[in-house]
């Protein structure tokens, strides 16, 4: 090394150690303790000694203190792969396996001390002497091992900036460069790429040096505080999503990312506009709260702007909550509601029909009982115009008592329950169950299906007025009903056996049984004659679709 250079050399490795010295130091005061910035601080440690032991070889003026000025340099070179190493997997937040600290520490410390121990086997160094070195077998094991450890190091850092901790890409780019400049010179220095009269790899440390300041300071390398801030944000279920005065994203959070799926460029007006899409109303920039359905799911969107000392806004902070549990807690609180309030209808329609039942039901009974009764007793007096006159009353009692007793019947059923009224069968069923003095029989064909629901009220009415007039009018004991499910449309016939009438008088009843029907597109006719019964025959035209 020329005389000129070694004011400069000297003043290069000063400024290096300063650099490095303030690396060590500022990540001693602001780093968390653990594995992480132990092991970092252990590379750093060893950029030290390689720098303190080109300082020494400068000064040195003897073999023996060369010897102890590589020796300082060695034990730093020995053990910078394995300190990284240990690192990248501590900062993959992994745990560390006790073979991998042990292996990789005792591989360093086998080397140093064959390094140390040079003289006695000259595997480390084949030549040494004032005038220089030439490296042995053992020197170049080392270089190919601590290249090895040190790219697996930086792949798994950035492995872990870029797909764990997006945000610290910055903070990937300065530890990468920090690393692998040096690297990169001393590669090309063994080379003999590059050839000076000194040692060019810890001069380079000046970069590295700066380089960690940089990313300690800009993005917070090591910084527990700022590490926990960020886990605290990614471990809760609300997003966060932090904006600085430019309206550019500082901070997002992998929960707001994932639920409203945007990135770290979008700006603030951008996340407006798309909130406005979402909810489908127009949002204002300074809204407090909004509420936007995205996948199904229903999120608020609360926003608070961010003021200094001096009244001025600097941040806009906005949280993303999940709130589609709370409308299904709504809708269900709703469903119990409902449900409340027709067990409470249906408990009051029960009492109503029972007191019906209990009552009138009960004096219907009894006028038809009596009636029987004077029918009964005037037949045994002697025929005369008041006896007849008497007993056509008796008759129209018992009959109009039997009539309003089967009305009472279905009107019960009607306000006890309506689940009957699901099916025409049911429904027909039902009427014909309520009639006591007159034996029904029903008779189903064909299959019935959802398409004949649109006229299930319409033959419950319709029949229940039929069974009615039998009941009173026709002195009938039997009707049989026949419903036929033809597809297309739906039949609906009513014999009864009673005295039948010439002429049929179509009164309110029968009307609305008309009326009713002809509304639905079908017809209703009637037949009878003296002797021989009454007839309904009721068609119904089922609607396409």
């Amino acid at each position: 090394m020329s005389a000129e250079l070694l004011p400069v050399i000297t003043v290069m490795l000063l400024a290096a150690l300063f650099t490095v010295c303030a690396a060590i130091l500022w990540l001693t005061v602001k780093g968390s303790r653990g594995n992480v910035t132990f092991s970092f601080v252990g590379c750093m440690f060893s950029q030290l000694l390689w720098i303190v032991s080109q300082l020494m070889i400068i000064m040195a003026e003897s073999e023996k203190q060369l010897l102890i000025s590589y020796a300082v340099g060695n034990l730093g070179i020995s053990f910078l792969g394995s300190c990284w190493l240990i690192f990248a997997v501590s900062y993959m937040e992994r745990e560390l396996s006790k073979p991998l600290v042990i292996g990789t520490l005792t591989f360093s410390s086998l080397i140093f001390f064959c390094a140390a121990a040079n003289p006695l086997h000259g595997l480390y160094y084949s030549e040494f002497s004032m005038d220089g070195v030439v490296h042995g077998p053992v020197f170049y094991i080392m270089q190919v091992y601590t290249y090895l450890v040190m790219f697996i190091g930086i792949a798994l850092v950035w492995k872990k900036c870029f797909e764990i901790k997006e945000r610290s890409r910055g903070q990937a780019v300065l530890l990468t460069l920090g690393t692998a400049v040096p690297l990169i010179i001393n590669l090309l220095t063994l080379a003999d790429v590059i050839t000076f009269d000194f040692a060019l790899t810890p001069i380079s440390f000046v970069f590295s040096g700066i380089m960690v300041l940089l990313a300690t300071y800009r993005y917070g390398f090591l910084n527990v505080n700022e590490v926990a801030f960020e886990d605290a944000f990614n471990s809760i279920e609300e997003g966060v999503i932090v904006f600085n005065r430019r309206g550019r994203i500082s901070y997002l959070s992998r929960t707001a990312k994932r639920q409203l799926s945007i990135s770290e460029k979008t700006d603030f007006t951008s996340l407006i506009s798309y909130i406005s899409e979402l909810s489908g109303k127009s949002t204002a920039e300074n809204f407090d709260y909004a509420e936007a359905e995205k996948d199904g799911n229903i999120y608020g969107i609360r926003h608070y702007l961010c003021f200094n000392d001096k009244g001025v806004a600097v941040a806009h902070i906005v949280i993303v909550s999940d709130i589609s549990r709370y409308y299904q807690l709504i809708e269900k609180t709703e469903e119990l509601a409902l449900a409340r309030q027709k067990l409470v209808l249906e408990q009051e329609r029960n009492r109503i029909a029972q007191e019906v039942h209990d009552t009138a039901g009960h004096t219907f009974t009894i006028i038809s009982s009596l009636a029987k009764l004077s029918q009964s007793r005037i037949a045994n007096i002697r025929s005369c115009a008041e006896t007849e006159e008497l007993l056509e009353f008796a008759e129209k009692t018992e009959s109009l008592a039997r009539g309003g007793l089967t009305q009472i019947r279905c009107s019960i059923n009607d306000l006890r329950e309506d689940s009957f009224m699901s099916t025409v069968t049911a429904a027909v069923r039902t009427v014909a169950n309520a009639v006591r003095d007159i034996n029904v029989q029903v008779c189903v064909q064909g299959t019935e299906d959802e398409s004949y629901s649109f006229c299930v009220q319409n033959i419950y009415s319709s029949f229940r007025e039929l069974v009615t007039n039998s009941v009173r009018y026709s002195g009938a004991d039997r009707i049989d009903v026949i419903i036929k499910f033809l597809g297309t449309s739906i039949e609906l016939y009513v014999f009864d056996n009673g005295r039948g009438c010439a002429e049929i008088n179509a009164h309110d009843g029968l009307r609305g049984i008309i009326e009713r029907t002809e509304a639905l597109g079908g017809s209703a006719v009637f037949r009878s004659g003296e002797g021989i019964g009454f007839t309904a025959t009721i068609k119904i035209p089922v609607p396409k679709g």
